[in-house]
């Protein structure tokens, strides 16, 4: 993994700051203050909450010897508070089984040796497209002297996953800020990776997605699952021992054969309470009847156990037809379906290209383009060009990866005070004609419909941090536009492009000028109007021209029907292709309509 290039979270330094404090003038954030609008900042959110006592670990002060660290970080080292952050705590736990990432997330040369301990820790998240480095200090909320969030249930006197959330809850503005969430939005935030979504009911073919989830976790991705909330009941508990609306993270999915000769798929999952409420049926822990069919050597490769530790295993039919949504963070790109390099002992570089955006209200926010389709361009604007086809591919196709994530999100739901701040959210793509002489348009001018064949989108808007659109397409000139479906929404976003062979991009945002009248040649040209009623009625390009209203001039330009040099649309009937404009012609048996 390259070095990576820190930049310090609310300008602490870390190693200036540690070699200001030591055991006997200990760190104290001034930055996260031991106050309430650290825990929350909704009225009445949790009352528990008033009762709280920020306490050090160190000093007895919450057990006698703490560790940062227990031996080693692992999965089962997270048990949830009482905070609505499983997705989180998921997130974190699938962290642990790759060693690399967690090490870059959250250091291992921290301690509570009395010789280096100063009451300061630091853990580093990536954000918007640079990693940050997040300073915080020991103390942890405390209701009679026991840790009220994360914590670790059998070895209380280890730290790192309780100091890790308020380094994360200190980023999201307070612990309120971090709860409820996607698992994936709180991977991203620990890997720089790039998020994959599936319905499980939209998943034609299973065999398929198998092989789709065997790769990318083959590949370190980390995936998650869910079941779609109760609306009346916060994590609502099923017969079978799954939770509504609470986030697992898949661990492992395997094909095992059986005594029987018999080979079964089967996934493993954990509820990151960590305790016993686990699936119940087929291949769960007490499913004696089919882990009997397992042989032991088999069994003890699967660390297969009976124990209420939140984790277990799932016939994976059964998991499909339990789990509704599942989230897949790839670690970069070449984790995606369909990428079997690793596997031919190859390895593709792939290219990224980002940009830093933002919806501007009457500016750069033109929403869907609903009702008014000129106002769709306006949004911003970003030129991809594709040189190269893919390695691999052989059918003369290039894949690119395109990613749209909100900025800020959680800092304006503290702000509005709503529980959910992303807008609804779309990226379409669209080829540049070939017919277009690229170099007759200025540097930096967007592209019209006139310009443009639509060529894919991330489908229905949907109000997540993150898109992602995953496109096989030929090479060539490419616009990408990202957009809200309201129009007028502000926003700021960043944009992620992955290509694997050559490409460029480039951000456009200069309008092209207006289309202006008439050239002297068209004129005077005569054209027939005709309502379906009364008379056709003469009238000049020039006369037509000057009654258009300036909405109708912008369709002109934004919506391609024709340009005023060289013919002219029907104005009047654009919406209700109710009328009809036909130039004049000399032979009376011909009429020339002008298409639109």
């Amino acid at each position: 993994m390259t070095e990576t290039i820190l930049h310090p979270y609310k300008n602490q330094i870390y190693s200036d700051l540690i070699q200001q404090h030591n055991i006997n003038n200990l760190f104290k954030d001034s930055e996260f203050s031991n106050i309430k609008s650290s825990l929350y900042y909704t009225p009445g959110f949790n009352r528990t909450l008033d009762n709280v006592i920020w306490k050090r670990p160190y000093a007895s002060e919450i057990c006698s010897n703490p560790e940062f660290i227990v031996k080693e970080a692992n999965r089962f080292d997270l048990d949830q508070g009482q905070l609505g952050n499983c997705w989180f705590i998921s997130a974190v736990s699938m962290i642990t089984q790759n060693a690399t990432i967690f090490e870059r997330v959250c250091p291992l040369d921290q301690t509570y040796d009395k010789k280096y301990y100063a009451g300061i820790f630091h853990f580093r998240f990536w954000q918007f497209g640079q990693w940050v480095d997040v300073v915080v200090d020991d103390y942890l909320p405390t209701i009679n002297n026991r840790l009220i969030f994360c914590q670790n249930i059998k070895e209380p006197n280890e730290f790192w996953a309780a100091l890790l959330e308020k380094a994360y809850a200190k980023l999201s503005y307070s612990y309120e800020g971090t709860d409820a969430g996607q698992t994936t939005d709180a991977l991203i935030d620990m890997t720089g990776g790039i998020e994959e979504s599936f319905n499980t009911k939209d998943i034609k073919d299973k065999d398929q997605f198998w092989q789709t989830m065997g790769i990318a976790l083959k590949h370190d991705a980390m995936v998650g699952c869910s079941i779609t909330p109760d609306p009346t009941e916060r994590e609502a508990k099923m017969t079978n021992g799954l939770i509504k609306g609470h986030a697992y993270a898949v661990t492992a999915a395997v094909r095992v054969k059986l005594t029987t000769n018999e080979i079964v798929q089967i996934v493993r999952c954990r509820n990151p309470w960590g305790n016993e409420v686990e699936w119940k049926g087929a291949w769960s822990d007490g499913d004696l009847n089919n882990w009997n069919k397992v042989d032991q050597h088999t069994r003890e490769q699967l660390h297969y156990q009976k124990q209420a530790d939140g984790e277990f295993w799932m016939l994976y039919s059964d998991w499909l037809k339990n789990f509704e949504q599942i989230q897949i963070c790839n670690l970069s790109p070449d984790s995606f379906e369909g990428q079997l390099t690793a596997q031919q002992g190859k390895h593709i570089t792939w290219r990224q290209t980002q940009f830093d955006g933002a919806w501007i209200k009457g500016q750069t926010a033109g929403g869907c383009g609903q009702p008014r389709v000129e106002k769709f361009f306006t949004n911003p604007q970003y030129l991809i060009t594709i040189t190269k086809t893919d390695i691999e591919g052989g059918d003369g196709l290039c894949t690119v990866i395109c990613a749209c994530l909100q900025k800020y999100t959680r800092q304006k739901r503290q702000q509005t005070g709503v529980q959910q701040a992303e807008e609804y959210i779309n990226l379409r793509l669209y080829k540049i004609k070939d017919s277009i002489d690229m170099s007759q348009v200025g540097e930096g001018h967007k592209y019209y419909p006139k310009d443009l064949e639509r060529q894919d989108d991330t489908g229905a808007y949907i109000n997540k941090r993150e898109v992602v659109g995953r496109f096989r397409i030929k090479p060539g000139n490419y616009i990408l536009i990202p957009s809200t479906y309201e129009q007028d929404k502000e926003g700021e976003f960043l944009i992620r492009i992955f290509t694997e062979g050559g490409s460029t991009g480039q951000s456009l945002n200069i309008e092209q000028p207006d289309t202006g009248p008439p050239s002297p040649t068209t004129r005077n040209e005569k054209y027939e109007f005709n309502d379906g009623k009364g008379e056709d009625q003469s009238f000049s390009v020039m006369q037509w021209y000057d009654k258009l209203p300036e909405s109708q001039r912008n369709l002109l330009k934004y919506g391609g029907i024709a340009t005023v040099g060289v013919g002219v649309l029907c104005c009047l009937g654009f919406f209700s292709r109710k009328y009809c404009c036909k130039k004049k012609n000399s032979n009376k048996n011909k009429q020339s309509v002008l298409e639109y």
